[in-house]
Order: structure tokens, then C-alpha cells, then sequence
């Protein structure tokens, strides 16, 4: 039977420790990077603009000779979510829909920035272009309008940019969605006021 041994135990030579060590501080200044990198990330990725209708209303909706002419005015609040990040809105172009449609478009704000963590009311102030008496969307309107419930819809779209610290973002095309239903007087319904937009980027 052959003798028993140990093991024989070879000592790392100084250049196989260096390159030890060296590839060891290395890893760890990568994982120190990484998550510094990771941070900065959270810190500084844009949050979405949140918008709410705040309230809405056309006056005299419930007469009989369609709407035509009369004023559609509505306020949007918009919240910036973020810390330490600005947004810059180019105009902001509005559209009321009553179901396909087109009630009332035009521009309600000129181009601004709006500083981080702050609120914003749009007011819009529009002229209402039909539906008409001709129209074959004015009886299904008027007949919902005497009801006292008559769904509709406002559209609010922008190009904005995102303003991270020295830098600013890429262009983002922006649609906000306001689905709503008002009175018989015109009025918005008190459930849905305030209620939250959808927002598409």
C-alpha cells in the first residue's frame, strides 16, 4: 500500500496576485459604476404629465336650434410630476368630440414651460361648430341632451419636451383624452369632474 500524502500546496506567485487583485478592484469599481449609473437613471427619467377635467360646459346646449356658434369652455389641470424636471409645451391644440363628431377645435395656449413638481389650469375657449339642426347626429344629441346625460370627448395635443437638468429631451407628440358626460343644461357631471385623462405619448 502506497504511503499517504499531502496535498502539496502551491503558493500564488506575486504576479498572479496582482492580476488577482487588480481584476477584484476592477469588478467592483464596475458594480460601484453600475449602480451610481442606476441611480442617476431613476433620478433623472422624465415622469408623463397627468392631466384632469377640472370642468365643462356650453351654455344654452339645450336649445332647439343645434350649436352652432355657441361657446364651449372647459379647464384642464395639468400636474408635473417630476422633482427636478421641466416640460416645455409647444400650442396646445383642443378638439370636442360628440361621439365622431367635431364640435369645437382650435388652439387654448401658446407655447410655455412648466417648471418640475408644479400645476398648470388650461383654460379653453372654443366656438362650437355643429352639430347643426341639419346634421343627422342633432337628434341623437338633442334626444340625450333631454335625457340629462350626453357622453362626450376632449382631445388636447402638443409636441413637448422634457428639460433634464442642462439638457433637454427628444420631441414627444402628446395626446391627452378626456372622456366626459354632461347635464341637460350643458353642465359636466359631478362624477366626472376632475376626473383623470388618458395620455398617450
Amino acid at each position: 500500500m502506497p504511503p499517504y500524502r499531502l496535498p502539496t500546496y502551491h503558493r500564488q506567485g506575486p504576479a498572479v496576485r496582482c492580476i488577482n487583485f487588480l481584476c477584484a478592484v476592477l469588478l467592483g469599481l464596475v458594480l460601484i459604476a453600475g449602480i451610481i449609473f442606476f441611480v442617476l437613471w431613476l433620478s433623472l427619467r422624465p415622469h408623463r404629465p397627468k392631466f384632469y377635467l377640472a370642468d365643462f360646459s356650453i351654455p344654452n346646449a339645450n336649445q332647439q336650434s343645434g350649436l352652432a356658434n355657441l361657446p364651449v369652455r372647459f379647464t384642464v389641470a395639468e400636474h408635473n410630476p417630476n422633482q427636478k424636471i421641466g416640460i416645455y409645451y409647444e400650442e396646445i391644440d383642443a378638439s370636442v368630440y360628440y361621439g365622431d363628431e367635431l364640435v369645437a377645435k382650435g388652439p387654448i395656449a401658446q407655447p410655455f414651460y412648466q417648471g418640475p413638481n408644479s400645476d398648470i389650469a388650461l383654460q379653453g375657449q372654443l366656438t362650437a361648430t355643429g352639430p347643426t339642426t341639419s346634421d343627422p347626429a342633432w337628434g341623437r344629441f338633442s334626444a340625450e341632451l333631454g335625457a340629462g346625460s350626453v357622453g362626450m370627448r376632449l382631445v388636447l395635443t402638443s409636441t413637448v419636451q422634457f428639460q433634464v437638468k442642462m439638457w433637454d429631451t427628444k420631441h414627444h407628440h402628446m395626446k391627452a383624452e378626456c372622456d366626459f358626460t354632461i347635464n341637460g343644461d350643458g353642465t359636466l357631471k359631478q362624477q366626472d369632474k376632475n376626473s383623470q385623462c388618458a395620455l398617450y405619448f
